[in-house]
């Protein structure tokens, strides 16, 4: 698991370098009416530059076990990994088409159903309650447009 963690730690450093520099791009001071665009990127990939560091020192200092290093993922947790990994894949493929919002929807239900085996009630209630509150938080508090996708566009604006 040794080497897993440190290719880990590596990735995730990249990563939060990545979002370092683009957060970069922004304003990051504190302006009139508040903290500038990049204020929160800038410091959250910090934490997670932080973490990858962290976790890269915990990774070269614990001693390799001996024999056979164990597996980064074990044969049977792959499963619910794709079972996760796989719509959301789907979801994301579909997005021009379906938006953020049903996207959402639709993927939740279909995890609330066939992973959380949760009552069809529960289900139809947090698939379309949480999206729809996501949607006033962004498009009408916010102000922030979200993609709607073509579907929803066509429903919302008949276009």
């Amino acid at each position: 698991m040794r080497r897993a963690d440190t290719v880990f730690a590596l990735l995730l450093l990249a990563g939060a370098g990545i979002m370092v520099r683009e957060a970069l791009r922004l304003p990051i001071a504190w302006t009139a009416i508040g903290p500038g665009a990049g204020f929160f990127p800038f410091w959250l990939s910090l934490v997670v530059a932080l973490q990858g560091v962290i976790v890269l020192v915990r990774s070269l200092r614990v001693p390799a076990p001996p024999g056979r290093e164990a597996a980064f993922v074990e044969r049977e947790a792959w499963k619910p990994l794709l079972i996760a990994f796989l719509p959301m894949v789907a979801v994301i493929a579909a997005m021009n088409y379906l938006g953020i919002y049903i996207g959402g929807a639709l993927y939740l239900a279909g995890y609330m159903i066939f992973v959380g085996r949760h009552h069809w009630t529960t289900v139809i209630l947090v698939s379309v309650l949480l999206p729809l509150a996501l949607f006033f938080l962004f498009e009408r508090w916010f102000l922030l447009p979200m993609p709607k996708g073509l579907i929803l566009e066509y429903l919302l604006f008949g276009r």
